[in-house]
């Protein structure tokens, strides 16, 4: 598996993705992992009507892309309720209007995992979050 340059383009252009799903959904709180395998949490403030004893959160990952969640009662695990399943890099309004439906009793998404991509693979996928940066990828 390869890895990736924590203050890299590749890196950088992760957080600037996710601060702009974080604004456009007004999200209190987010924490990326910009290492192979990269993923990402994204706390949202409203609950689900179905589960309103629960957290509710986006989780990202570079394999699958984008999902909902919930806390498990114990508060220790997540559960996924749906993928997004679009793509693994979904621009940040499609991102919005998959916690739109959510919220609004539509089951979007899928409840399988999509499998976008093998992580560490040499697929283009690095240079895509550098666009978000602005930078070439092995460039500062």
């Amino acid at each position: 598996m390869s890895e990736r340059d924590g203050l890299g383009a590749a890196a950088r252009g992760l957080r600037q993705y996710l601060l702009a799903v974080a604004a456009k959904l007004d999200a209190p709180a987010w924490f990326c992992e910009v290492d192979v395998p990269a993923g990402a949490y994204v706390a949202l403030e409203r609950r689900l009507a179905r589960f309103p004893d629960h957290e509710t959160a986006l989780l990202w990952d570079e394999r699958d892309g984008w999902a909902a969640a919930v806390e498990s009662a114990t508060g220790d695990d997540l559960i996924v309720l749906a993928y997004l399943g679009e793509d693994v890099l979904p621009p940040p309004e499609t991102v919005v209007e998959f916690v739109t439906g959510l919220y609004g009793e539509k089951y979007p998404g899928r409840p399988d995992p999509p499998d976008f991509r093998r992580p560490g693979t040499a697929d283009g996928f690095d240079e895509r979050l550098a666009a978000y940066a602005g930078d070439p990828v092995g460039q500062a």
